[in-house]
């Protein structure tokens, strides 16, 4: 399914042709660090948990904000206001990744079925080994999810063998700060995570189940700040009911659920998480991973979170409240913010300019589960 070619690195490619996905990742990331391509070190992160029951990480570094590439906004006939449109054509002559310095491209040619993924080291990067992934880099795709970029997602997240492996996507009016298709890549270890917070919280089940031939659809319990859902599957029917998930259902699930979100000009931020084991919320060590024999199939979940549109947020509130940190994983503008944030302040945040409506979402809820046979 995946195959690396050259660059035009070729005596670096060469010598890494034997390294799996994630030792290509780390290895080309440490590379581009070496090579002082990146804005800020992911070394100069101070980190801090704050106290409270949602155990919320807020991290800071002085470089990271002010050498961070600023977004580019411009807003294009027929389009409406910049700061409201999901769905948006790409404006060639803003930044895109085909204008990026070329030895930021770690692999060009990453085969992720019928894509070809190109990996660009993030120059401002959350944490060691924040990678970008662009698909079909000079076909200059939008910033907007497609049942066949979910593909792309699912396929990227399942070639890593580590736990702490993520793929995250934020859409136009939800902090992308690009509208270049791009998916973000994350290893958590190296943000101090064995999984993000959100991942412990409390589900409660909207339809169907795990089992064979099934589809699944939780929602995150009101004690988390924002309101999100998490997609899931069943096996194939016919196969073993304890075995791999049904991607393609999958795939095709979380698509018309992105699709209506689209349809009806609602932000949203994504998150592809590989199977576990049965999720349980640890009583003492929130970070320690408790795995119990999977009753049903092994599926990666896709957390999907409708969300007000960024123009939305008060002045500055101190962050962007993008996907990591709609995850409990939050990066302050500056130190002040770093040491003052306690929970309750961030979750009135959250609440109030970030989370979708109670209304809104139960009429979400009501599509959703309408999705499942």
């Amino acid at each position: 399914m995946f195959q690396f070619c050259c660059s035009s690195r070729d005596a670096k490619s060469i010598e890494n042709e034997k390294k799996d996905f994630d030792e290509e990742l780390l290895d080309g990331f440490a590379w581009a660090e070496r090579s002082n391509l990146l804005r800020s070190s992911p070394s100069s992160m101070l980190r801090r948990k704050l106290d409270g029951d949602l155990e919320v990480w807020v991290h800071f570094s002085p470089d990271y904000w002010a050498k961070k590439r600023k977004p580019e906004t411009r807003p294009m006939e027929g389009t409406g206001p910049a700061s409201s449109s999901v769905l948006r054509p790409v404006d060639p002559e803003a930044f895109n990744f085909t204008k990026i310095n070329e030895q930021e491209v770690l692999k060009d040619a990453l085969e992720v079925g019928s894509w070809s993924v190109s990996v660009l080291a993030c120059i401002s990067p959350l944490c060691f080994g924040h990678v970008l992934f662009v698909p079909d880099r000079a076909k200059l795709r939008p910033q907007a999810l497609t049942t066949e970029l979910i593909s792309c997602g699912l396929q990227l997240l399942t070639a890593s063998k580590r736990s702490d492996f993520r793929v995250v996507f934020n859409s136009m009016s939800g902090f992308a700060s690009v509208n270049h298709f791009h998916y973000h890549g994350l290893f958590l270890d190296h943000a101090g995570l064995k999984r993000l917070p959100v991942e412990y919280m409390s589900r409660s089940r909207v339809a169907g189940d795990r089992t064979e031939g099934k589809l699944c659809c939780e929602l995150l319990v009101e004690s988390w700040f924002c309101r999100g859902l998490i997609l899931s599957a069943g096996a194939k029917e016919g196969e073993p009911p304890e075995g791999a998930a049904d991607l393609d259902a999958l795939t095709d699930f979380a698509g018309r659920v992105v699709q209506f979100l689209q349809e009806k000009n609602l932000a949203h931020n994504v998150m592809f998480v590989p199977y576990l084991g049965e999720r349980i919320k640890p009583l003492f060590d929130p970070y320690e991973v408790q795995d119990v024999p999977p009753p049903r199939a092994a599926s990666p979940e896709i957390y999907i979170f409708p969300r007000k549109p960024e123009g939305d947020c008060r002045e500055d509130p101190g962050f962007n409240a993008a996907i990591c940190e709609m995850s409990g994983l939050l990066f302050a503008h500056d130190e002040q913010r770093f040491n003052s944030f306690d929970e309750d302040q961030v979750a009135e945040i959250f609440k109030q300019d970030v989370s979708m409506d109670g209304h809104d979402f139960d009429d979400l809820i009501c599509k959703v589960a309408w999705m499942i046979p």
